[in-house]
């Protein structure tokens, strides 16, 4: 482990420190006053106020065990990966670790804290949980520990044909506005003008096609972080108002097509590539400031506020969705936003209200999707009614692997893989409907979990399967980036890293990678959706590089015309 500690950051410490110099040395690898030094000593001190509180107000054996793991994690976590040479050099699987060691151990702390929970609550199995979370992000540790021993330069090099196909070349501002309305349109078609597009598991590849494009609505917001991909110029002072215009724009068609994940997810993804981009330096900005104060309790308000609220609404409304149109169901859900004594009796029916699959962790709705370990505790609720090594449950896991290869490649195997009726339910579903539950549990799309899931087809062996298929995962999501370089005379960013925007515009779902459904999502990961990401972003790129280039040809010829002149 390098020294990154000079003797004149050393110095800089104070005795009036939260910790001590070598405390703070171990718990925050990073040079003294960085914003990655102040992030993960402020987490450790909320992480320790957390602590407190629960151990004061929740006092339990199966809570402090909890505790225990918690601190455990994030002091793994922090001491090995939230070091400035760790994040440098292997950057994104660096980030999917974080993500996993957040959502199942510092964030259920913190969001049940502020909710004035036990960090257990509701949890049937509260050890066995915690256990098997424990053993998976050792086995992710180890599993990354070979993985750097094996690659020891893992970003990808000026030669790579990742960057010969454009992967790493920066889109211009216009490309970005380009791809966003493309999306945007998909978004459109797909929920709107034809419903059987957007909520179809499986269908032409046309159509899958279109679904792949929604996610590029958020492109646009990425522009003000162009120096994470390579872009020079500064925005445009009118960006701003642009893009209320166009949040406006997709908050409308996310209440009409009656999803919460489809306005907040894309917007997760610009948050979590700033405070990527802070944690690597490459913003600069301190931590602890009266404006960050106002800003993250603004945001905070936000989220368990209005936003909140709006979510709630949707879902008062989600059983009309298609008997109603579009507009129609617009206008109900703003309707049911206003009446605010219905979202209360709607949220209090939904703590109060459980089945046998009990999803109850946290209120907030938005949170909940960071941080339910309900998941976790329910797919292993039922797992133990089924057993170690059910065989339907192996051959359902086999059957969804499979499913991943394209359809032509299917029948020149001659692989009978039921893919309609494989992907026509979720891995949560299969699983409770093995347990014993209802044959309309099918089609419910209740979220599983890889610990129960793993459990009930492979026993404590999937915990093997786990690690060995993480190490190429690792791999490819480091390959997103590559050195920033200085070429043909392209100007600096000033930057060490060049992001490719295909990464960061999925850089939420690298967050939550883990905690999978099942472990066969790195098997699908590696033989479909890393390769289909990359296809569908290259041709997006180079379709909207044709059409700036065209809009734009004008304009630059008219430059350089000016410019001859002035030589003349």
């Amino acid at each position: 482990m390098p020294n990154v500690w000079s003797s004149k950051s050393r110095s800089a410490l104070t005795p009036s420190a939260a910790f001590s110099s070598k405390a703070l040395a171990y718990l925050a690898p990073a040079e003294t006053g960085s914003f990655l030094f102040n992030f993960v000593r402020g987490s450790w001190v909320a992480l320790l106020v957390a602590c407190l509180f629960q151990a004061v107000f929740f006092l339990s054996t199966a809570n402090l065990f909890a505790l225990g793991c918690i601190i455990i994690a994030w002091g793994l976590l922090s001491t090995q990966f939230l070091r400035s040479d760790m994040l440098h050099t292997y950057p994104l699987s660096s980030f999917l670790l974080l993500g996993f060691t957040a959502t199942q151990f510092y964030f259920p702390l913190v969001f049940t804290t502020l909710e004035g929970k036990p960090v257990v609550f509701n949890l049937e199995l509260p050890y066995q949980v915690f256990v098997h979370s424990s053993l998976s992000l050792l086995v992710l540790l180890l599993a990354h520990a070979i993985y750097r021993g094996l690659i020891r330069k893992p970003l990808s090099s000026p030669t790579s044909w990742l960057n010969h196909i454009g992967i790493f070349t920066p889109p211009a501002d216009l490309q970005l506005w380009l791809m966003g309305l493309i999306g945007l349109g998909a978004t459109v078609y797909a929920f709107f003008i034809s419903p059987s597009v957007g909520w179809e598991v499986t269908g032409a590849a046309s159509d899958k096609a279109i679904q792949g494009l929604i996610p590029f609505s958020y492109a646009p917001f990425f522009i003000p972080f162009g120096r994470m991909y390579g872009q020079t110029k500064d925005p445009s002072k009118r960006l701003v108002p642009m893009l209320v215009i166009f949040t406006v724009l997709l908050f409308v068609v996310s209440i009409g097509r009656n999803s919460r994940g489809a306005f907040m997810l894309g917007f997760t993804s610009v948050g979590f590539a700033f405070g990527f981009g802070l944690l690597l330096g490459i913003f600069k900005t301190r931590l602890f400031t009266l404006r960050n104060a106002l800003l993250a309790g603004l945001g905070f308000l936000l989220i368990t506020g209005p936003i909140a609220d709006i979510g709630t609404a949707m879902v008062i409304v989600r059983n009309q969705r298609s008997k109603i149109s579009n507009a129609e169901l617009i206008e109900l859900t703003l309707q049911a936003y206003q009446d605010k004594e219905a979202i209360h009796a709607r949220r209090q029916y939904d703590n109060t209200t459980s089945d046998e699959w009990d999803e109850r962790y946290l209120d907030n709705i938005f949170t909940a999707r960071f941080s339910n370990l309900k998941f976790n505790d329910a797919s292993l609720v039922q797992a133990s009614k089924i057993g170690d090594q059910d065989k339907d449950m192996l051959t359902y896991t086999i059957n969804y692997i499979l499913g991943a290869l394209p359809d032509p490649f299917l029948k020149a195997l001659d692989i009978n893989a039921d893919k309609e009726a494989v992907y026509a339910v979720s891995f949560g579903d299969y699983l409770y409907a093995e347990a014993g539950g209802p044959p309309e549990a099918l089609g419910g799309f209740r979220t599983g979990h890889f610990a129960g899931t793993g459990m009930a087809a492979f026993s404590w062996w999937y915990l093997f399967f786990l690690g060995v298929g993480m190490m190429p995962v690792f791999w490819l999501c480091d390959k997103l980036v590559t050195p920033a370089r200085t070429e043909n005379g392209e100007q600096s960013t000033g930057t060490s890293l060049r992001f490719s925007l295909c990464g960061l515009l999925a850089i939420t779902a690298i967050f939550q990678f883990l905690p999978a459904e099942s472990v066969a999502a790195t098997a699908t990961f590696l033989m479909r959706g890393w390769l289909q990401m990359i296809f569908l972003y290259v041709v997006i790129f180079q379709a909207t590089r044709f059409i700036s280039n065209v809009f734009e040809g004008p304009k630059k010829r008219g430059v350089a015309r000016h410019v001859r002149v002035a030589q003349r």
